[in-house]
């Protein structure tokens, strides 16, 4: 699974009525600099008759960090539950709560044109840590780095989607208009 690029990081905010999750309209959140996925796996082990006879594997929930080039203060606020005003001005206080959202981005293939698209369902960031460092004799960025979990959903255990494909496929082509929902196939 080999990439060699990252692009294109969008978040849908998701909304829940009655117990039903729905997911708004994709949008941009930041120039994509690196996401680093991982995901932590329940396992069980079943000996019978002095052997392993089964093997079980969950997922629990998983970690992404990620790093950007900026963040809008609109976007910081929607990602960490906070309050911004009419002047720019964020407010974070005791009682911000994160909201669950939607993650996608791209990670171009080495070679055919093609890349993998994802979308991570249900994703909580946290409040990053931040960095700040005097200007030297060169020029040393300072970007946002963000970490979140990600979990499963409750009405179908979906975590995440993840296709490979070219970007004029019909799949990607729509990618970040809409969060793909599994659909069964037919009969």
């Amino acid at each position: 699974m080999a990439t060699v690029g990252l692009k294109d990081l969008y978040m849908a905010t998701i909304t829940e009525t009655a117990g039903e999750e729905t997911f708004g309209t994709p949008e941009r959140l930041a120039k994509a600099i690196k996401a680093e996925l991982s995901v932590e796996v329940a396992e069980g082990v079943l000996y019978a008759d002095d052997a392993v006879d089964e093997i079980v594997k969950e997922f629990v929930r998983g970690t992404i960090k990620l790093n950007v080039n900026d963040l809008e203060p609109e976007k910081t606020a929607a990602l960490l539950g906070q309050y911004i005003d009419t002047d720019k001005v964020i407010f974070a206080g005791e009682n911000d709560e994160p909201p669950y959202i939607a993650l996608g981005f791209r990670a171009k293939k080495p070679s055919g044109g093609k890349y993998r698209y994802l979308w991570l369902y249900k994703v909580k960031f946290k409040v990053p840590n931040e960095n700040f460092e005097t200007k030297g004799d060169g020029i040393n960025f300072v970007t946002p780095e963000l970490e979140g979990e990600f979990i499963k959903r409750d009405k179908d255990g979906m975590w995440k989607a993840d296709y490979t494909g070219l970007p004029t496929d019909t799949v990607a082509a729509s990618w970040f208009t809409t969060v793909k929902e599994y659909t069964a196939p037919a009969g």
